[in-house]
């Protein structure tokens, strides 16, 4: 009978689908299993979710992950989770959703940040975050004041993260890396804050206990166990938020690389041993999934969302067996570097770094009867790549010079985006050996968590071992051409933030 090898499986939750992958103990991935699972687009700006869809993807995939590690002669020897952040689910006292998953896109409680726009300064400063609509606590506070039924029989405000540990172990608990995504964390003490607490008005015992990241949240439940088949008794380890997974496991060791990842929005990323706080309040500082570590965070709200909105519209499928984007990805390459002239502002949820103007909006600007569709598609991801050097350059200003510039995610597959990337930083990129680096993250912080490796860059090491290393230079002419439309870009954001457009 042939020897099973032990597998980890990390469990990832996007904003739009869900991956089980199954790694060996050498970081490897040998199998991935999905499920699309997008959350609901309200007209009026609420985004929400239905709690039960992720309870559904989660066995189904668990199962998927046994059956074939089974067959491939593995065994699970740990579940490792990672997850969007700054969703909140109200949970009563039996871990049953009260109400639907406000998501982190969700915009409805703009008027209440409005309210408490003169105590930003003061979130900022214990909680290393603005007072905006994406974070947890106005979340919480929303329910408080406009659905108070709940409220009162809520027993805790979880994370999506937070509700699928509680589903596998019956323990209800928050890594540091996701609390520090409410704005009720304390940076510096890492506990909650009774301070922030009571500004917002909450109650503490809303809140889940807190861990470290990267820590055992609990094991397998018998129950849960017989959902999906694996054994019971299985580690389950809360690795951190999925960008702090992502940063991990695109190698983000040293506080002298930054990362820039990409999905439904787009984060730049650095790395800190201490709390960063910016006078001007324009990145965020959360803690890492390395827990003693720290890292700052300039996002972008719309990115790969905008560049599939752009497909969806624009390019109709043509038949059956269409490639998706195989189109509107030829057309990019057919238009040249600065699109003619087309500029595109990405603010189709508003603008987040370096701006902080919730009632931005998206903008093509420049159109004229010689516009192609091929000249706005390439705009669209110009338009995102010029946003992202601007953060990047702001994480330089707050931080130190990167020595490493890496770029992963779901628009990194397209080598013209990569090469967009190269030319608007004016620097080298390294690209990401593959898409999976959120769950490479979550197999990383479960490696250490479980005792396979001793440190997190000896299993960072391991899993990249042989690996080839894609790195793109930037042209020097192309650089030119967006140097100009940066400055550009950036005098008609002005413009148009002036007059309210």
């Amino acid at each position: 009978m042939q020897a099973q090898k032990p597998a980890i499986i990390a469990l990832d939750t996007g904003t739009t689908s869900m991956r089980a992958v199954v790694f060996d103990d050498s970081g490897q991935v040998r199998h991935i299993a999905r499920r699309d699972n997008p959350p609901h687009y309200h007209a009026d700006g609420r985004v929400e979710q239905n709690p039960e869809s992720w309870k559904r993807c989660l066995f189904e995939l668990l199962s998927e992950a046994r059956e074939w590690s089974e067959a491939g002669h593995m065994r699970a020897a740990a579940l490792s989770l990672t997850s969007q952040r700054s969703s909140v689910i109200p949970l009563d006292r039996e871990g049953r959703p009260l109400h639907d998953a406000i998501m982190w896109q969700d915009i409805r409680t703009d008027p209440l940040c409005a309210g408490m726009k003169q105590v930003e300064p003061e979130i900022y400063r214990r909680s290393g975050l603005r007072l905006t609509s994406v974070f947890s606590a106005i979340k919480m506070l929303w329910f408080k004041t406009e659905r108070p039924d709940i409220y009162q029989k809520t027993w805790k405000m979880a994370g999506i993260q937070d509700y699928l540990i509680y589903l596998l172990t019956g323990r209800l608990i928050t890594d540091r890396s996701l609390a520090s995504r409410t704005t009720l964390l304390d940076l510096d003490r890492r506990e909650w804050s009774n301070e922030l607490i009571a500004l917002y008005g909450l109650d503490a015992h809303l809140l889940c206990e807190l861990i470290d990241p990267g820590s055992v949240a609990g094991t397998l439940s018998r129950e849960a166990a017989e959902a999906c088949g694996l054994p019971a008794g299985l580690p389950v380890i809360s690795a951190g938020g999925d960008q702090q997974c992502a940063a991990l496991g695109l190698g983000l060791l040293s506080t002298d690389t930054i990362v820039v990842n990409t999905g439904t929005g787009a984060y730049a990323i650095g790395l800190s041993d201490r709390p960063v706080h910016d006078a001007r309040m324009r990145i965020y500082c959360n803690v890492s999934a390395i827990p003693s570590l720290y890292i700052t965070e300039a996002p972008m709200l719309t990115a790969g969302v905008l560049y599939r909105w752009f497909r969806d519209q624009f390019y109709p499928p043509t038949g059956p067996h269409e490639v998706p984007f195989a189109q509107i990805n030829r057309d990019i390459a057919e238009s040249p570097p600065g699109a003619h002239g087309v500029i595109l502002l990405p603010h189709f949820k508003g603008a987040a770094a370096p701006f902080w103007n919730p009632r931005a909006k998206g903008h093509f600007l420049n159109l004229d009867l010689a516009t192609t569709r091929a000249d706005m598609a390439r705009a669209v991801l110009e338009g995102i790549a010029l946003e992202l050097a601007e953060n990047v350059a702001l994480l330089e200003e707050t931080g130190r010079p990167a020595r490493r510039l890496l770029v992963s995610g779901g628009l990194t597959a397209l080598d013209e985006f990569v090469q967009i990337c190269a030319d608007c930083f004016e620097r080298p990129v390294e690209k990401s050996r593959d898409c999976e680096a959120t769950a490479l993250g979550a197999w990383i912080s479960a490696a250490v968590a479980t005792g396979l490796y001793g440190s997190f860059e000896e299993a960072y090491a391991q899993a990249v071992d042989g690996a080839e290393t894609t790195i793109v230079a930037p042209d020097s002419g192309r650089s030119a051409v967006y140097r100009s439309l940066q400055m550009t870009r950036q005098r008609l954001y002005r413009a148009l933030a002036d007059t309210a457009v």
